[in-house]
């Protein structure tokens, strides 16, 4: 179960940050498959569970966003998690947004 929730935690984490810098993060879904290796698939419908009767994930995990709140839904087995953060809703973008950020000469 630890290592559901760190990666879960880590997801939640990355994709906080992503919304407080201003990026829109969108809904992905992340799984390990049968071999070991790590796939990300842009939205993705239903439950991280479904993943694994129809890809063969060992472990899933579902990143969703609704406003300023940032979900984690994670599977693996017969666990389960789901993380629930609210991040400040781009943050840093205010703040840099009367900053020049380049200046170009012609």
């Amino acid at each position: 179960m630890d290592g559901l929730i760190e990666s879960a935690r880590g997801l939640l984490e990355a994709a906080t940050d992503s919304v407080e810098a201003g990026l829109g993060t969108g809904d992905w879904t992340i799984f390990v498959g049968p071999e070991g290796g790590m796939q990300m698939i842009a939205g993705g419908e239903g439950p991280p569970e479904h993943l694994h009767w129809s890809h063969g994930a060992r472990s899933a995990w579902r990143v969703s966003r609704q406003g300023a709140k940032v979900r984690v839904e994670g599977s693996s087995g017969k666990q389960r998690c789901m993380l629930e953060s609210a991040a400040r809703d781009g943050v840093v973008r205010r703040l840099l947004d009367d900053v020049r950020l380049y200046e170009m000469e012609v």
